[in-house]
């Protein structure tokens, strides 16, 4: 399994084209791993996680061919992470070539957005799904886990990725997990690789996001329910500027716990 970092960023990216906070600043000033699209990951070259706003300029930056997309797994409904219009680049008239039959999973209240696409049938699907699902999709089994991200009637969920071999668990956008997650996560077993949400820096998180302290106890419950093992990666991921941390310093400051620090371009095998 290979998965390729397209945007490590909450929803304003780094820099916020409209601040001159100290991250944003050094983000322009240094370039490189301080400056972050809307986050998104990519699995193998077949499934994707968050179809969001930077999508068409992060392939072209990492030179990433979408056409054999055949997933796409849906967090949530917030734009930052699902942007149903860059559908349309795959239709014909933009794409010069065929591309892969996709199919779109994720909260029914999301899969709303994608009619006008599915009327144009253009080999696209959709599939809502919720927590605590478990699906096969390509060479995949899918596992839905309920995020904590804010009140409301909005459904998000985090996602458990299974090739046969390796497990990838891929919760960004969430608080602490509930136990209603960790009754999911439990019986599956140690993860081989997690992307854990770290927006807040050195804020509390609220009620929808990690921040520093959050994270730690979030990484301890992992490391005591057996979700994450000894041999697995934790990785920080979805980062804000108002966090108040430049990538260099949450390096530094994730050091001391071996936890690695995403940034837009990163590739992890395993």
């Amino acid at each position: 399994m290979r998965i390729t970092v397209l945007g490590s960023a909450a929803a304003e990216a780094i820099p916020d084209p409209f601040c001159r906070c100290e991250v944003c600043e050094i983000a322009r000033r240094d370039g490189g791993p301080e400056v972050r699209g809307r986050s998104a990951v990519l699995v193998n070259d077949d499934l994707l996680i968050d179809l969001g706003p930077d999508i068409v300029s992060a392939a072209n930056r990492y030179n990433v061919y979408l056409g054999g997309l055949r997933s796409v797994l849906i967090t949530h409904h917030h734009s930052d992470h699902w942007l149903p219009g860059n559908l349309m680049w795959r239709e014909p008239g933009f794409a010069a070539t065929p591309v892969a039959p996709l199919t779109l999973y994720g909260p029914q209240d999301a899969l709303a957005d994608v009619e006008p696409h599915l009327a144009r049938g253009t080999d696209l699907s959709a599939q809502a799904v919720t927590a605590g699902d478990r699906w096969a999709a390509g060479g995949y089994t899918i596992t839905a886990v309920p995020a904590t991200h804010g009140g409301g009637t909005l459904e998000a969920l985090l996602y458990v990725v299974y090739d046969g071999q390796r497990r990838l668990f891929y919760a960004t956008d969430t608080s602490s997990l509930g136990e209603a997650a960790w009754d999911v996560l439990r019986p599956l077993g140690p993860m081989d690789l997690i992307f854990l949400d770290e927006t807040s820096g050195l804020g509390t998180g609220g009620d929808g996001h990690h921040g520093f302290e959050k994270f730690l106890q979030t990484r301890a419950r992992l490391i005591k329910e057996g979700v994450l093992g000894a041999q697995g990666a934790l990785v920080a991921h979805h980062f804000s500027h108002n966090g108040g941390l430049t990538h260099k310093a949450l390096v530094r400051r994730f050091e001391p716990y071996n936890v690695l620090v995403s940034y837009d371009g990163m590739t992890v095998s395993l």
